[in-house]
Protein backbone atom coordinates (compact mmCIF):
# COMPACT_ATOMS: atom_id res chain seq x y z
CA UNK A 1 0.00 0.00 0.00
CA UNK A 2 1.22 3.28 -0.93
CA UNK A 3 0.48 6.78 0.36
CA UNK A 4 1.44 9.78 -0.63
CA UNK A 5 4.72 8.44 -2.23
CA UNK A 6 5.22 6.15 0.92
CA UNK A 7 4.36 2.68 1.79
CA UNK A 8 3.26 1.56 5.24
CA UNK A 9 6.56 1.61 7.02
CA UNK A 10 7.07 4.99 6.00
CA UNK A 11 9.69 4.27 3.12
CA UNK A 12 10.00 7.61 1.08
CA UNK A 13 11.79 6.15 -1.58
CA UNK A 14 8.96 3.27 -1.91
CA UNK A 15 8.46 4.56 -6.01
CA UNK A 16 12.08 4.77 -7.01
CA UNK A 17 12.74 1.79 -9.07
CA UNK A 18 16.27 2.10 -7.20
CA UNK A 19 15.85 2.73 -3.13
CA UNK A 20 19.00 4.45 -2.11
CA UNK A 21 20.09 5.65 1.36
CA UNK A 22 23.31 7.56 2.57
CA UNK A 23 22.71 7.84 5.96
CA UNK A 24 23.24 5.17 8.56
CA UNK A 25 20.29 4.04 10.34
CA UNK A 26 20.66 4.15 14.63
CA UNK A 27 17.58 4.13 15.84
CA UNK A 28 14.39 1.88 15.61
CA UNK A 29 11.27 2.39 17.22
CA UNK A 30 8.08 0.00 17.77
CA UNK A 31 4.93 0.91 19.42
CA UNK A 32 0.61 0.96 18.63
CA UNK A 33 1.32 -2.39 17.88
CA UNK A 34 1.51 -6.20 18.64
CA UNK A 35 4.58 -7.62 16.93
CA UNK A 36 6.15 -10.95 16.67
CA UNK A 37 10.26 -10.34 15.94
CA UNK A 38 12.06 -7.62 14.60
CA UNK A 39 14.78 -8.39 12.86
CA UNK A 40 17.56 -6.28 11.30
CA UNK A 41 20.59 -7.62 9.04
CA UNK A 42 23.03 -6.41 6.68
CA UNK A 43 22.11 -8.83 4.04
CA UNK A 44 20.21 -7.42 0.66
CA UNK A 45 19.38 -10.40 -0.72
CA UNK A 46 16.21 -11.24 0.50
CA UNK A 47 12.26 -11.49 -0.04
CA UNK A 48 9.80 -9.58 1.56
CA UNK A 49 7.59 -11.86 3.15
CA UNK A 50 6.61 -13.43 6.40
CA UNK A 51 9.38 -16.33 6.91
CA UNK A 52 12.13 -15.60 9.25
CA UNK A 53 15.74 -17.00 9.31
CA UNK A 54 15.88 -20.24 11.37
CA UNK A 55 19.63 -18.75 13.18
CA UNK A 56 21.81 -15.94 13.74
CA UNK A 57 24.42 -15.33 10.75
CA UNK A 58 27.16 -12.90 10.92
CA UNK A 59 25.04 -10.48 8.86
CA UNK A 60 22.15 -10.51 11.66
CA UNK A 61 22.54 -7.17 13.72
CA UNK A 62 19.51 -7.50 15.85
CA UNK A 63 16.50 -10.20 16.30
CA UNK A 64 14.23 -9.05 19.12
CA UNK A 65 11.42 -11.90 19.58
CA UNK A 66 9.71 -10.53 22.70
CA UNK A 67 9.30 -13.92 24.36
CA UNK A 68 8.89 -11.90 27.37
CA UNK A 69 12.32 -9.28 27.16
CA UNK A 70 13.13 -7.15 24.88
CA UNK A 71 16.68 -8.43 24.33
CA UNK A 72 17.91 -8.32 21.05
CA UNK A 73 21.58 -9.61 21.43
CA UNK A 74 23.33 -13.45 20.06
CA UNK A 75 24.29 -14.31 23.34
CA UNK A 76 23.24 -18.05 22.65
CA UNK A 77 24.87 -18.07 19.10
CA UNK A 78 27.92 -16.48 20.53
CA UNK A 79 28.46 -19.31 22.61
CA UNK A 80 28.25 -21.30 19.72
CA UNK A 81 31.09 -19.51 17.64
CA UNK A 82 33.04 -18.68 20.35
CA UNK A 83 35.66 -20.60 22.30
CA UNK A 84 37.35 -17.30 24.02
CA UNK A 85 36.77 -13.72 24.55
CA UNK A 86 39.55 -11.11 25.34
CA UNK A 87 40.28 -7.62 25.63
CA UNK A 88 42.99 -5.33 24.05
CA UNK A 89 43.80 -1.68 24.77
CA UNK A 90 45.96 0.68 23.26
CA UNK A 91 46.39 4.57 23.47
CA UNK A 92 44.30 6.65 21.29
CA UNK A 93 46.07 7.39 17.93
CA UNK A 94 48.62 4.27 18.17
CA UNK A 95 47.95 1.03 16.10
CA UNK A 96 49.31 -2.20 17.61
CA UNK A 97 47.33 -3.60 20.73
CA UNK A 98 48.10 -4.87 24.05
CA UNK A 99 46.09 -8.36 25.21
CA UNK A 100 45.03 -7.78 28.71
CA UNK A 101 42.43 -10.33 29.02
CA UNK A 102 41.86 -13.54 28.08
CA UNK A 103 38.56 -15.46 29.13
CA UNK A 104 36.99 -19.27 28.19
CA UNK A 105 33.57 -19.07 27.34
CA UNK A 106 31.74 -22.30 28.41
CA UNK A 107 28.46 -20.58 29.66
CA UNK A 108 26.74 -17.28 28.60
CA UNK A 109 28.32 -16.28 32.43
CA UNK A 110 31.16 -16.05 30.82
CA UNK A 111 30.67 -13.18 29.02
CA UNK A 112 30.48 -10.71 31.22
CA UNK A 113 34.14 -9.37 31.93
CA UNK A 114 35.18 -6.86 34.83
CA UNK A 115 38.39 -5.80 34.55
CA UNK A 116 40.36 -2.86 36.70
CA UNK A 117 42.53 -1.55 34.02
CA UNK A 118 45.50 -0.01 36.61
CA UNK A 119 48.17 0.68 33.29
CA UNK A 120 46.20 4.04 32.55
CA UNK A 121 47.70 7.38 32.51
CA UNK A 122 46.32 10.18 33.79
CA UNK A 123 44.91 12.00 31.22
CA UNK A 124 45.95 9.76 28.37
CA UNK A 125 42.92 8.38 26.44
CA UNK A 126 43.03 4.61 25.92
CA UNK A 127 41.03 2.32 23.60
CA UNK A 128 39.44 -0.92 24.33
CA UNK A 129 38.04 -3.74 22.61
CA UNK A 130 36.28 -6.68 23.22
CA UNK A 131 36.81 -9.46 20.46
CA UNK A 132 35.35 -12.91 20.49
CA UNK A 133 37.71 -15.66 19.45
CA UNK A 134 36.64 -18.98 18.08
CA UNK A 135 39.91 -21.14 18.19
CA UNK A 136 42.46 -19.00 17.16
CA UNK A 137 40.28 -16.86 14.75
CA UNK A 138 39.63 -13.28 15.79
CA UNK A 139 35.78 -12.31 15.63
CA UNK A 140 34.82 -7.95 14.96
CA UNK A 141 35.88 -5.91 17.15
CA UNK A 142 33.79 -4.09 19.93
CA UNK A 143 35.47 -1.11 20.87
CA UNK A 144 35.22 2.10 23.39
CA UNK A 145 37.12 4.57 24.63
CA UNK A 146 37.93 6.47 28.06
CA UNK A 147 40.26 9.00 29.78
CA UNK A 148 40.75 8.25 33.28
CA UNK A 149 41.55 11.68 35.27
CA UNK A 150 42.57 11.66 38.74
CA UNK A 151 44.28 14.08 41.27
CA UNK A 152 46.65 11.54 43.61
CA UNK A 153 49.67 9.42 43.76
CA UNK A 154 48.81 5.39 43.62
CA UNK A 155 50.89 2.19 44.21
CA UNK A 156 49.68 -0.64 42.86
CA UNK A 157 50.14 -4.56 43.42
CA UNK A 158 47.70 -6.69 42.01
CA UNK A 159 44.22 -5.38 43.08
CA UNK A 160 45.98 -3.58 45.85
CA UNK A 161 46.16 -0.06 45.79
CA UNK A 162 47.57 2.61 48.05
CA UNK A 163 47.83 6.17 47.58
CA UNK A 164 48.16 10.05 48.79
CA UNK A 165 46.84 13.07 47.74
CA UNK A 166 49.27 14.68 45.80
CA UNK A 167 49.12 17.76 47.86
CA UNK A 168 50.70 15.54 50.80
CA UNK A 169 53.32 13.94 48.87
CA UNK A 170 55.41 14.21 45.98
CA UNK A 171 57.97 12.03 43.48
CA UNK A 172 61.23 13.43 42.24
CA UNK A 173 63.06 11.57 39.34
CA UNK A 174 66.14 11.01 37.87
CA UNK A 175 67.08 9.30 34.05
CA UNK A 176 69.58 6.54 34.19
CA UNK A 177 71.72 6.45 31.55
CA UNK A 178 75.42 4.87 32.60
CA UNK A 179 78.09 6.30 30.73
CA UNK A 180 81.82 7.72 31.38
CA UNK A 181 84.03 11.23 29.94
CA UNK A 182 87.87 9.34 29.54
CA UNK A 183 89.85 12.41 29.29
CA UNK A 184 93.01 11.20 27.00
CA UNK A 185 96.47 12.18 27.29
CA UNK A 186 96.31 14.60 24.10
CA UNK A 187 93.22 15.65 23.88
CA UNK A 188 91.44 19.27 25.38
CA UNK A 189 88.52 17.69 25.59
CA UNK A 190 87.00 14.20 27.04
CA UNK A 191 85.42 11.41 24.82
CA UNK A 192 81.47 10.56 26.08
CA UNK A 193 81.47 6.81 26.20
CA UNK A 194 78.50 4.61 26.20
CA UNK A 195 78.50 1.48 25.89
CA UNK A 196 75.13 -0.16 26.66
CA UNK A 197 71.24 0.83 26.12
CA UNK A 198 70.36 1.35 29.22
CA UNK A 199 67.98 3.95 29.62
CA UNK A 200 65.58 4.07 32.76
CA UNK A 201 64.34 6.09 35.54
CA UNK A 202 64.81 5.97 39.62
CA UNK A 203 63.19 8.18 41.65
CA UNK A 204 62.23 9.22 45.63
CA UNK A 205 58.52 9.41 46.93
CA UNK A 206 57.52 10.75 49.77
CA UNK A 207 53.48 10.49 51.22
CA UNK A 208 51.04 10.17 54.01
CA UNK A 209 50.27 6.67 52.42
CA UNK A 210 46.61 4.75 53.10
CA UNK A 211 44.57 2.18 51.51
CA UNK A 212 42.35 2.68 48.38
CA UNK A 213 38.76 2.19 49.68
CA UNK A 214 36.68 2.57 46.94
CA UNK A 215 38.20 1.84 43.12
CA UNK A 216 35.01 3.16 41.20
CA UNK A 217 35.59 6.80 42.78
CA UNK A 218 39.19 6.75 43.98
CA UNK A 219 38.39 7.22 47.80
CA UNK A 220 41.23 6.98 50.03
CA UNK A 221 40.58 5.89 53.55
CA UNK A 222 41.13 9.43 55.66
CA UNK A 223 39.59 9.76 58.56
CA UNK A 224 37.64 13.31 57.51
CA UNK A 225 37.73 14.44 61.00
CA UNK A 226 40.51 13.13 62.67
CA UNK A 227 43.07 13.05 59.92
CA UNK A 228 45.99 12.20 61.73
CA UNK A 229 44.61 8.62 62.20
CA UNK A 230 46.06 7.24 58.98
CA UNK A 231 48.90 6.95 60.56
CA UNK A 232 47.60 3.74 61.72
CA UNK A 233 48.43 2.79 58.22
CA UNK A 234 51.98 3.49 58.39
CA UNK A 235 53.71 0.08 59.72
CA UNK A 236 51.26 -1.69 56.88
CA UNK A 237 52.54 0.24 53.93
CA UNK A 238 56.09 -0.58 55.43
CA UNK A 239 55.31 -4.01 55.10
CA UNK A 240 54.00 -3.75 51.31
CA UNK A 241 56.22 -1.55 49.79
CA UNK A 242 59.09 -4.30 51.12
CA UNK A 243 57.73 -7.17 50.26
CA UNK A 244 59.77 -7.03 47.14
CA UNK A 245 57.23 -7.42 44.62
CA UNK A 246 57.07 -5.01 41.64
CA UNK A 247 54.51 -2.61 41.69
CA UNK A 248 52.36 0.04 39.04
CA UNK A 249 53.43 3.69 40.21
CA UNK A 250 51.15 6.27 39.29
CA UNK A 251 51.05 10.18 39.46
CA UNK A 252 48.12 12.93 38.49
CA UNK A 253 50.31 14.28 36.10
CA UNK A 254 49.98 11.22 33.70
CA UNK A 255 53.78 9.80 34.57
CA UNK A 256 53.31 5.78 34.68
CA UNK A 257 55.99 3.62 35.63
CA UNK A 258 56.19 -0.04 36.55
CA UNK A 259 58.64 -0.42 39.57
CA UNK A 260 60.67 -1.94 42.35
CA UNK A 261 60.88 -0.59 45.71
CA UNK A 262 64.74 0.19 47.04
CA UNK A 263 66.21 -0.44 49.93
CA UNK A 264 65.70 1.60 52.68
CA UNK A 265 62.40 3.43 53.43
CA UNK A 266 62.28 5.52 56.36
CA UNK A 267 59.42 7.10 58.64
CA UNK A 268 59.71 10.81 59.46
CA UNK A 269 57.43 13.55 61.36
CA UNK A 270 56.49 16.41 59.67
CA UNK A 271 56.70 19.28 62.18
CA UNK A 272 54.39 17.23 64.47
CA UNK A 273 54.38 13.83 65.86
CA UNK A 274 51.57 12.45 64.26
CA UNK A 275 52.07 13.87 60.63
CA UNK A 276 53.90 11.57 59.85
CA UNK A 277 55.66 10.87 56.10
CA UNK A 278 56.81 7.83 54.44
CA UNK A 279 60.29 8.36 51.91
CA UNK A 280 61.36 5.44 49.77
CA UNK A 281 63.33 4.83 46.74
CA UNK A 282 62.36 2.95 43.43
CA UNK A 283 64.17 1.65 40.24
CA UNK A 284 62.15 1.55 36.72
CA UNK A 285 62.07 -2.43 35.61
CA UNK A 286 59.82 -2.49 32.78
CA UNK A 287 57.85 -1.23 29.85
CA UNK A 288 54.03 -0.64 30.34
CA UNK A 289 52.94 -1.27 27.03
CA UNK A 290 54.83 -4.19 26.77
CA UNK A 291 53.16 -7.56 27.14
CA UNK A 292 56.26 -9.42 27.79
CA UNK A 293 57.11 -7.30 30.81
CA UNK A 294 53.80 -7.13 32.22
CA UNK A 295 53.54 -10.86 31.85
CA UNK A 296 57.62 -12.09 33.52
CA UNK A 297 57.24 -9.14 36.16
CA UNK A 298 53.61 -10.63 37.26
CA UNK A 299 51.18 -7.89 36.61
CA UNK A 300 49.55 -9.90 33.85
CA UNK A 301 48.85 -13.55 33.56
CA UNK A 302 47.86 -13.70 29.68
CA UNK A 303 50.17 -16.60 28.13
CA UNK A 304 52.35 -15.26 25.18
CA UNK A 305 50.18 -17.52 22.68
CA UNK A 306 47.49 -14.42 23.30
CA UNK A 307 50.72 -11.62 22.67
CA UNK A 308 50.04 -9.09 19.87
CA UNK A 309 53.13 -9.63 18.01
CA UNK A 310 53.20 -7.26 14.92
Amino acid sequence: MLLCGSNFVGGEFSCILTPTGIENINYVELKNGIYDDLYITRATDFELNGDFPAEWDFDTILWAKFNHTTNAGNVDWNLETTSHIILKSRPEGTFKWKTIAVKETNTIEDFVINYPDYFVASGQTMEYALVPILWGMEGEYATTRVTPKYTKMFLIEDNIVWGTEITDGFCDTTRNIPSANVELLHSKYPVFVRNAITNYDTGNCKGSFVPLVNEEGCELAYDTEYDYQRIKYQHEFMDYICDSIPKILKLPDGHLWLIQVTPNPTDTANQTYNNREISWSWVEVGDVNSEEDLYYLGFSNVEPEWWNHG
